[in-house]
């Protein structure tokens, strides 16, 4: 896999694909991207809205959201952002952006490592983690923050295990709102003090054992787990 196996321009990475409607089995067309340009607003914008892989079946009506192997490029940040949504082909996944990460390094003559390598799951997980790295935020700084957040809710109360936080935006004191989804849906925001407390934790991890994200791309709320025991 290297870089001039994908999309020269956006028309190349645009097109139909056959899906099919969980309500009604009726077959039907999602318009569909198999790679984003950060440059590239119109899709751009659809991902970082969450709009990219929602469907509505013109049949019985059924939204939805159908998800599809995508790839996401920042080549201002230096970043490549690829979601999976077969759990069974995320090792296929890994290799894939690492092996787009080292192939753009190579012909950029860039040092190894410069580009940032995510492998996400699911499409909230790679629309969250889009709308964070054009806000400058760390992804995983982020999740240990949600969990720290959502470990002190469920303690006290407020929201139940199974359900999760998502990054909505920053406030104009920069504090950080997240929605709440679940059985009682709302917002918390948590303090720029707290991200920062944990980006210094993260930072300090790291220098004490350099090697211990290496090869990791995949950051979401079981590595936050495991980080955070």
């Amino acid at each position: 896999m290297k870089p001039e196996d994908y999309a020269q321009g956006a028309s190349d990475a645009f097109g139909p694909i056959l899906v099919t409607c969980p309500s009604c089995n009726q077959p039907g067309f999602l318009d569909a991207w198999d790679w984003i340009e950060s440059t590239w607003d119109e899709p751009h914008e659809l991902l970082a809205s969450g709009q990219l892989f929602k469907y509505q079946c013109p049949v019985c009506g059924t939204e939805t959201t159908m998800g599809y192997t995508c790839v996401y490029h920042d080549s201002n940040r230096k970043a490549f952002l690829i979601y999976i949504p077969d759990p069974d082909k995320l090792e296929d996944g890994r290799k894939a952006v690492d092996q787009l990460a080292v192939g753009f390094e190579e012909v950029q003559g860039l040092a190894p490592h410069t580009y940032m390598r995510r492998l996400v799951g699911t499409a909230f997980e790679f629309c969250e983690k889009v709308r964070l790295l054009d806000e400058g935020y760390d992804d995983r700084v982020i999740e240990l923050m949600k969990l720290a957040i959502k470990r002190g809710m469920v303690e006290e109360g407020i929201i139940g295990p199974a359900d999760r936080l998502i990054y909505e935006r920053t406030m104009p004191d920069g504090q950080i709102s997240f929605v709440v989804t679940g059985d009682v849906p709302g917002d918390v925001v948590g303090k720029k003090e707290g991200y920062d407390y944990l980006a210094k934790l993260l930072a300090e991890r790291e220098a004490e054992d350099p090697g211990a994200l290496a090869g990791e791309y995949r950051f979401d709320s079981a590595w936050a787990h495991a980080f955070l025991p």
